[in-house]
């Protein structure tokens, strides 16, 4: 009986190093594969909605700060550059302008959405856990305004007193930022902006990452 229990014993020992072996060494294979640098990442952070309402009325450029969040996919084939496919909802906004001359209150919501492709430079510095990089690339961005307004003085409202857009544009895009790592996990500070004729975006963000 007691062989048998050692012999249990030192049955389930092996069972458990074997598995823990196989565990380590397909983790370094993984690793290994992992020649593009594939990450994911994803985060949320501090948006401005921008957009331009003249085609509606003389209120110029609509301002709003927002939630905004991102998911991103990217390589890093070498360590100085790498590449990433990023989607962006930079937030849904609402308020109310007024009241202006002659005496009208302007409703507006402005949503902006944008996917983009960006090419990154990494800034070779002498401490490998941190990283400061540019980024560059086009966006396709989609902005959706609706505005109306309404009278708060004796005036004679003119009929249909309301504005819808809804365009896409592809445009330049750009931003910067500094990554620490830690084994597969980066934690990142950003800071990207959108250049449209129409009202340019931004987004300052905290993302998390994980490398394969």
């Amino acid at each position: 009986m007691g062989d048998c229990l050692r012999n249990g014993g030192l049955g389930g020992a092996l069972a458990r190093l074997l598995l823990g072996a196989t565990t380590i060494l397909f983790s370094h294979a993984a690793r290994a594969d992992n020649l593009l640098g594939l990450y994911i990442g994803g985060g949320v952070g501090q948006s401005h909605v921008r957009s331009d309402l003249g085609a509606f009325s003389n209120l110029g450029e609509f301002v709003e700060n927002h939630t905004g969040w991102k998911a991103l996919i990217g390589v890093r084939p070498i360590s100085l550059l790498g590449a990433e496919l990023e989607y962006a909802d930079l937030g849904h906004s609402a308020s109310g302008v007024g009241p202006v001359p002659p005496g009208l209150i302007y409703n507006l919501d402005v949503s902006q959405k944008a996917t983009s492709l960006f090419g990154l430079v990494y800034w070779p510095l002498p401490l490998p856990i941190f990283d400061v990089y540019g980024k560059a690339g086009f966006s396709r961005l989609r902005t959706e305004v609706n505005a109306s307004w309404r009278c708060v003085a004796p005036i004679t409202c003119v009929a249909n007193p309301s504005f819808h857009q809804d365009s896409t544009d592809t445009r330049f895009a750009y931003g910067a930022g500094a990554q620490a790592k830690f084994l597969s996990l980066g934690v990142r500070v950003e800071y990207e902006r959108i250049s449209a004729p129409g009202g340019s975006p931004d987004l300052y963000s905290i993302i998390a990452t994980w490398t394969f």
